[in-house]
């Protein structure tokens, strides 16, 4: 027995009698006095349960059967590394728990003296297998990225993680974050992120948006007191959202929502959305809905999207968001001076019509309304009912609700709002491309429901972050 578990098993021995102390003598008389005790007995609860964690760990690293996993994980990998013995490192665990191990080095370099010149090239194969980073275990990390994504601010997250026993600063917080987001970017551009649920037999709906979020992005020259200039940009991440829905057109509770987004290009937010309906075999769906707000970004890439795919004709519906068709219908309406019960029959009465199906009658009711000579966002409104309405049946609101599909794009606003919104969007906050990336995609898995997905792709599968 070594003397690091020699020390661990003496501070679990103490905290197991103050616990045993307190159940037997302790009373409490107050508010406070409970208050106290609960608080006591919640880090006793934590640093015990630490310390277990820590000694298991402890045999773990000091196995033999998992000195030869950690060898053959190495003879895997793409490159050579060769072993320079044994090195320390210390894992942190809540409540002020810490271990050192001893555990084997490999460095692409076979001689010390260079492996030490190059530190960056070298790596701790237990480290990897365990899911381990920057001496924290999995667990912590998690909870560490959920509490930075979920609430407000790192500031709120360090608070509240503070209060579970996990003292860590505001930036350990940052770099948690960018080392999930970043694993999550590598697995996205090799196109091996997964995703999982069953949608053969099913209606799936496709819905894309997009929203704000201000950059800090560099300019040319320094500031008086010697700081790098900075501009601070407003900019479009974009988001997408995967759903498949019940018999009655609502979105399915066996079916955790897919979410996700990126601050790149247009094409790269397809790609993304290419490979998740790849990977859940979209091919067997017996409906495909895509709705959106009608940007032309998204309605010229969905065709090549469908090629790509493989998607039948029949499989697929496209339609504009009935709320923004209602929207342009407002703005007829006011452009032409309709007001009061004229202004509110008018717009019922189209409404209906676009519901029953009857495109053609809306048209033609706009055209008369509209004067001879238009303005040119009369002009527009018309066209937009005409090219999405008459010729592409992007307006087609009677088949889709008819095969009980929904008919507008509330569900991707609603994780602009949850995930980019709440979090990110702010006047007096600016962030950084990379920082802001991490971020959004974090929380849209995390608020999509796929967190453990999320985790065990980019923590539990060493192999392949490594390579």
């Amino acid at each position: 027995m070594s003397e690091e578990y020699q020390r661990l098993q003496e501070e679990a021995t103490a905290v197991d009698c103050e616990i045993q102390e307190i159940q037997e003598s302790c009373r409490v008389i107050s508010a406070a006095e409970l208050a106290a005790l609960e608080r006591r007995l919640d880090f006793l609860t934590v640093r015990r349960a630490s310390l277990t964690k820590a000694m298991v760990l402890l045999v773990t690293v000091e196995d033999a059967a998992f000195a030869e996993k950690q060898r053959a994980f190495v003879g895997r990998l793409p490159h050579r590394y060769h072993s320079q013995g044994t090195r320390q490192k210390i894992v942190n665990f809540p409540a002020g728990v810490h271990v050192t191990l001893n555990i084997l080095y490999f460095h692409r370099q076979k001689d010390p003296a260079k492996a030490a010149a190059k530190p960056g090239r070298g790596l701790y194969p237990a480290l990897m297998l365990l899911g381990i980073v920057k001496g924290r275990t999995p667990q912590v990390r998690q909870r560490m990225v959920k509490a930075a994504a979920l609430l407000g601010s790192f500031e709120e997250a360090s608070e509240m993680l503070a209060d579970a026993c996990i003292n860590v600063s505001v930036n350990a917080l940052r770099e948690a974050c960018g080392h999930v987001g970043q694993r999550l970017a590598q697995l996205t551009s090799s196109g091996s992120v997964a995703v999982d649920g069953h949608v053969g037999g099913r209606r799936i709906v496709v819905s894309l948006d997009g929203g704000r979020v201000r950059l800090r992005e560099p300019r040319k020259g320094r500031t008086k007191k010697g700081r790098k200039r900075f501009s601070a940009r407003w900019r479009e991440p974009r988001l997408f959202i995967i759903y498949a829905v019940d018999e009655h057109g609502r979105m399915a509770g066996d079916f955790p929502p897919i979410i996700d987004g990126t601050l790149a290009s247009c094409d790269r937010l397809f790609e993304m959305l290419q490979a998740f309906l790849i990977s859940l075999g979209i091919t067997a769906a017996t409906r495909i809905l895509f709705v959106a707000d009608g940007a032309a970004w998204i309605r010229r890439r969905i065709p090549k999207l469908n090629k790509a795919l493989g998607l039948k004709a029949e499989q697929v519906l496209e339609l504009i968001d009935f709320w923004h068709a209602v929207e342009y219908l407002g703005k007829i309406a006011e452009s032409v001076n309709l007001t009061g019960s004229k202004r509110k029959h008018w717009l019922t009465t189209q409404k209906k019509r676009l519901l029953r199906g009857e495109i053609g009658a809306v048209v033609d009711e706009i055209k008369a309304c509209l004067p001879r000579h238009r303005k040119r966002d009369q002009t527009t409104w018309l066209k937009e009912f005409c090219t999405h309405g008459l010729k592409h049946r992007r307006m087609d609101y009677a088949a889709a609700r008819s095969s009980q599909l929904p008919i507008g794009s509330g569900a991707v606003e609603s994780a602009i709002r949850r995930v980019i919104n709440l979090r990110v969007k702010s006047n007096a906050t600016y962030w950084l491309r990379e920082n802001a990336e991490a971020m959004i995609r974090l929380r849209a898995w995390i608020k999509a429901g796929r967190a453990e997905s999320l985790f065990q792709q980019t923590t539990y599968a060493p192999l392949t972050l490594a390579l």
